[in-house]
């Protein structure tokens, strides 16, 4: 069998027919492209795939917004422990009446103390006292506020002060009927919080509550200041009296 011979008209029109199919390609691979690399990409190795950097984590929240979502977590549970705490100590009341039942004579709060040293406190035993007497107050009893100052201290570019812990700037003498107090205690995992109302006139314990919350960042972050109240052989103490 004889191979076909190109006539010398052909081989001139060679060189336009391939060019013509090249340019064909190149309109094809175009329109791939131009479709989108998802397509493109299954026409590997004419077209050659997406780059795509992988030190880049995919749809990953910052770690910054991480850590600022998991402490606003950790304080709203925490503020809830502490609401559901008073709530048992409210529904344990024999009368809770704010009006006329077992508080009707007002309460004082104190700052919740460490249990092994009953004269040592931190910003965890100050923020349960803070967290309880507004929920006292929301709950319409009468709450009396012990570090209430004589006079207000007002200092330019620093503000208004209206209370201390100055035996010299607050009343000697209170007037109430009960007194809520509460100890906390730190093991391994955990810190037990214990929460009393006391009769002011009997000591009878008039209501109780307990809650276990976890020794978390926040947790750990409130115990952090510790401080034990100094006590010092002949140094004069200076208390607030209660009135029975």
């Amino acid at each position: 069998m004889q191979s076909p011979v190109l006539s010398s008209g052909s081989l001139r029109a060679a060189p336009h027919i391939f060019l013509s199919k090249s340019l064909q390609g190149a309109a094809v691979v175009l329109a791939l492209l131009m479709a989108g690399p998802g397509i493109a990409h299954g026409f590997w190795p004419f077209v050659p795939p997406p780059q795509v950097d992988s030190h880049i984590p995919l749809q990953s929240p910052p770690a910054a917004e991480a850590v600022v979502a998991a402490k606003e977590r950790e304080a709203r549970s925490l503020h809830g422990q502490v609401r559901q705490m008073a709530a048992t100590l409210f529904e344990n009341l024999v009368d809770p009446d704010p009006e006329n039942g077992d508080l009707a004579d007002g309460i004082a709060v104190c700052t919740f103390v460490d249990l092994k040293k009953l004269y040592r406190t931190s910003s965890l035993g100050r923020y349960l006292a803070e967290q309880m007497m507004t929920e006292l107050q929301q709950h319409r009893y009468s709450v009396l506020e012990l570090r209430k100052s004589q006079s207000i201290m007002i200092q330019e570019t620093r503000g208004e002060y209206g209370l201390s812990r100055d035996p010299a700037e607050v009343g000697e003498n209170v007037s109430v009927g009960a007194m809520l107090t509460g100890t906390y205690t730190v093991v391994k995992e955990d810190v037990i919080i214990n929460a009393k109302i006391v009769d002011n006139r009997s000591s009878k314990l008039l209501s109780a509550a307990t809650i276990i919350i976890p020794r978390n960042e926040l947790a750990e972050y409130l115990l952090a200041d510790s401080v034990t109240a100094r006590v010092r052989k002949g140094e004069p103490i200076y208390m607030k009296r209660l009135e029975l």
